[in-house]
């Protein structure tokens, strides 16, 4: 067969990507080398220093330990309290200070039914926020 010729009038197909690969190279050169040059090292400043005042919110967090041993007793930061005296210590200790933790540990051995009553207790005196420990 016979080749064609092309004559000025047909279309070419292909497109010369080298020029737009050439453009994109030397634009990448170019944000290369002035990128490290737009990073500036800041200016250190002295700043007065000021007398820190503490507020109400910035107050400690305080845990309150609850302690259920394997009897069914009940010790609220060490020291032992029937199970229906607990929600009135709670109660104040939570109006001292809101933020308190309430940290709800018990014996391997300790009832869950306990345990449960506690959290409930907990939750009728205002805590809001507790764990439960080993």
């Amino acid at each position: 067969m016979a080749k064609r010729r092309q004559s000025s009038h047909d279309v070419i197909a292909d497109i010369n990507i080298t020029p737009f690969t050439d453009v994109v190279l030397v634009l990448l050169i170019i944000f290369m080398i002035a990128t490290p040059l737009l990073i500036q090292a800041g200016i250190k400043v002295d700043l007065p220093a000021t007398k820190r005042q503490t507020s109400t919110a910035e107050k400690q967090e305080v845990f309150i330990t609850i302690s259920i041993s394997a009897d069914g007793s009940i010790s609220l930061d060490g020291q032992k309290y029937p199970i229906n005296n607990i929600n009135p210590i709670l109660q104040q200790l939570m109006k001292i200070n809101p933020s308190s933790i309430v940290a709800i540990g018990g014996e391997p051995d300790a009832s869950y039914d306990t345990v449960v009553q506690v959290l409930d207790i907990a939750r009728a005196a205002g805590v809001t926020k507790y764990v439960l420990v080993k």
